[in-house]
């Protein structure tokens, strides 16, 4: 219901800029929660399809994996050398990874579960999916702590923080403008097999509202609006594919909603599948973008 959305919007709003202000690991924890409720409606979707993932390796190495990301600073001390944050960063997820691989094969393969490569692709796909994917919420935060001025105004606020706000809000919008759009106006179904009630004219009516909101808040924190309008456009089209991805995993497992535990948006999945692919790539044109 529309009231129910607009009281969780206005719940929800303040509480997450609070924790982007805030960073560390009020924002981490918090996100970390969030990758984990996504990750059992992951594997509650995998179980309706048929398949039985490996629920708490896939918990366990979902976590190890955020905080890896969370733990990670600036350099690394190894064997006397100093190693950057994406060598020991890299490192430490393979080696999670690693682990999660061989724990699922001795519980599926050793143990003779069915359909068990099946399944131990599943739990590695929703590790990664989830809580990897959700942990570049936090790198956009963290790998630019230095503080900046707001353009025309007197607050200083850290780098990070305007950076995961225009994601956010950038992703936010394209939801929207796609929702209002598509219902009031659409009329050429988008991918009917997939969503019935995805349209054309929605889908560009996001496209356009990331475009300009991106330009708009990266103007205001200071990207030249070249830069804002194409990161903009990048998460206008990776935002509808997280959206698309998470409907495909629905319609397979034949539900209207991944969860509940958001009134009037359903679950975690429901959302945030824009910003799972959206911050990685908003992460690493930032990263190319600012040195």
């Amino acid at each position: 219901m529309l009231w129910q959305r607009v009281l969780t919007a206005v719940v929800g709003i303040p509480i997450l800029l609070a924790l982007i202000y805030l960073g560390g690991w009020y924002l981490g924890a918090a996100i970390l929660l969030l990758s984990l409720l996504g990750l059992r409606e992951f594997f509650r979707l995998a179980d309706a399809t048929g398949f039985r993932p490996g629920r708490w390796i896939g918990y366990t190495a979902g976590a190890l994996l955020f905080l890896a990301t969370m733990g990670a600073t600036r350099y690394a001390d190894w064997w006397g050398w100093g190693v950057p944050l994406e060598a020991r960063l890299a490192s430490d997820l393979l080696l999670v990874l690693l682990a999660a691989v061989i724990a699922l094969l001795i519980e599926q393969v050793v143990l003779f579960r069915p359909a068990a490569m099946a399944n131990a692709g599943l739990t590695l796909l929703g590790v990664i999916y989830l809580p990897l994917m959700l942990s570049y919420l936090v790198r956009l935060r963290t790998f630019w702590p230095e503080l900046m001025r707001l353009d025309r105004t007197h607050f200083l606020v850290p780098a990070g923080a305007c950076w995961l706000v225009l994601v956010v809000f950038t992703c936010w919008a394209e939801d929207t403008a796609a929702y209002a759009v598509g219902k009031t106006l659409g009329r050429h179904k988008l991918c009917p097999t997939i969503s019935p009630g995805k349209t054309v004219e929605g889908s560009v009516a996001g496209f356009l509202a990331a475009v300009l909101v991106a330009a708009a808040l990266g103007y205001w924190f200071g990207l030249p609006v070249l830069h804002g309008a194409v990161l903009g456009a990048l998460l206008g089209v990776v935002a509808q594919l997280g959206d698309l991805s998470k409907s495909v995993m629905k319609r397979q497992a034949g539900v209207k909603d991944s969860g509940a535990i958001l009134p009037g948006h359903g679950g975690v999945l429901d959302r945030f599948d824009s910003l799972l692919f959206s911050a990685p790539v908003a992460f690493y044109y930032l990263s190319w973008l600012i040195r």
